[in-house]
């Protein structure tokens, strides 16, 4: 079971394995790259990256939980301390939802598009609203609900001040993202294969390969985390294209106005 400390999780063979994953997701050798690991929590990401052979920065608005090799960049708010087209791959696992609504959710993409250079990567997962259960507070459909119903019951039942989270529904990611990058790549579908190939046991991998595959293209918008894939452009002239769109895997293309 992976351990919190706030919403960072600090078990460091869960956190390989995450590391893992994103690195075959990635679909690039990050040796010689310039890394950012975005909202690094513990640290775990950042020192795999860097024995990898990136040249790795870790960042964080909380210190408390970070045990990493790499030096801790402290930063505040939505403004990333780093300068234009700095960084040739950005790692962004599980952390948009705690920046905040909607404005700061844009306000760090815009952010994360400025230090990216052309050709870079945005590695990106987020969990789904419609998860059955969320994965922070552990109760049924919770980011789903009306932010006052949340915050009721995360009071009542966590003991907490309330429902800080903001996860989003997969045409919501897809919206989002696309306004600030100009190809998307849902890794969604192959980051359960991953899951399924790497960290199942034999049993339920085989149980697993028995669904087909329209079934499991159904089952995408309930899936509990989405992965993206997200490409900036060859070449950097102008600002953020207004004509972006998003380019989602062949099976699931999706077209955002």
């Amino acid at each position: 079971m992976t351990e919190l400390n706030g919403y960072a999780a600090t078990d460091r063979c869960s956190r390989l394995m995450k590391a893992r994953k994103i690195e075959a997701l990635l679909g690039c050798d990050v040796a010689g790259r310039d890394l950012l690991d975005l909202g690094a929590g513990a640290g775990f990401l950042a020192d795999h990256f860097l024995a990898r052979g990136a040249s790795v920065t870790a960042a964080d608005r909380d210190a408390k939980a970070y045990r990493g090799k790499v030096p801790l960049t402290p930063i505040e708010g939505e403004t990333l301390p780093f300068a234009d087209v700095q960084f040739d791959i950005v790692i962004f696992n599980h952390v948009i939802e705690h920046v905040g609504d909607a404005s700061r959710q844009r306000a760090i993409l815009s952010e994360i598009r400025r230090v990216l250079r052309p050709g870079g990567r945005l590695y990106i997962a987020v969990p789904n609203k419609w998860a059955l259960i969320e994965p922070h507070f552990r109760l049924p459909l919770l980011g789903a609900l009306p932010r006052r119903a949340a915050d009721y019951l995360v009071r009542h039942f966590r003991k907490a001040a309330g429902y800080d989270c903001y996860p989003l529904t997969r045409a919501e990611l897809a919206a989002l993202l696309a306004e600030y990058f100009p190809a998307l790549e849902d890794r969604t579908s192959d980051a359960l294969s991953w899951v399924v190939n790497n960290e199942l046991s034999p049993l339920p991998r085989r149980i697993l390969s028995l669904v087909p595959d329209w079934l499991k293209a159904a089952a995408k918008p309930i899936y509990p985390t989405f992965v993206v894939l997200c490409r900036m452009e060859a070449s950097r002239i102008g600002d953020r294209g207004d004509n972006a769109r998003a380019v989602v895997d062949p099976h699931h293309r999706v077209n955002v106005p």
